[in-house]
C-alpha cells in the first residue's frame, strides 16, 4: 500500500480560490512595510454647505479677498482652517431657476446645487438630473 503526501490538484484549486477570494487585509503585510515613508496621504476633503432658505449674506461673506481676509462672525468657528479656507459668493446657478417649467423652486434649487444642470420635471419615473459633484 502505497501513502502520499502530496496535494491533489483538487486540493491546490480550492485553496486558490479560497486565496483569491479574500480581500487584502493590512494584518497580512510585514511590520517593515507599514513602516515605509511612500504611504499615501490622506483624502482632500471638500464641503458643500446648502441652505434652502438664504441667509444674511453680510455675517457670511469675508469684507476683503484675498489671502489675508478676517473672517465674519459666522465663519468664525473655521478659523483653525482659514489658511485652507475658501469663501465663495456672488455665484448665480442659471439652472436653478424656472426656466418655463413652473412651480418647485426649493425643489429645483436642491436638485441643480450640485448638478449645474436643471431638472427633468417628471410626475413618472423617469426623473434625471444628470452627474453630480459628490
Amino acid at each position: 500500500m502505497s501513502k502520499t503526501t502530496g496535494l491533489s490538484r483538487r486540493a491546490v484549486l480550492r485553496g486558490l480560490g479560497t486565496a483569491v477570494a479574500l480581500p487584502w487585509l493590512e494584518a497580512m503585510t510585514t511590520v517593515s512595510s507599514l513602516a515605509a515613508p511612500s504611504r499615501p496621504r490622506p483624502p482632500r476633503r471638500m464641503a458643500f454647505f446648502y441652505v434652502p432658505n438664504g441667509v444674511n449674506m453680510s455675517t457670511w461673506t469675508p469684507a476683503a479677498m484675498g489671502v489675508d481676509f478676517s473672517l465674519p462672525a459666522a465663519l468664525d468657528p473655521l478659523k483653525p482652517f482659514q489658511k485652507d479656507l475658501l469663501v465663495l459668493s456672488g455665484l448665480t446657478l442659471n439652472a436653478a431657476r424656472p426656466l418655463g417649467d413652473g412651480p418647485g423652486d426649493h425643489a429645483r434649487a436642491m436638485s441643480a446645487f450640485l448638478t449645474g444642470r436643471h431638472p427633468k420635471k417628471t410626475h413618472g419615473a423617469d426623473i434625471s438630473v444628470g452627474i453630480s459633484v459628490d
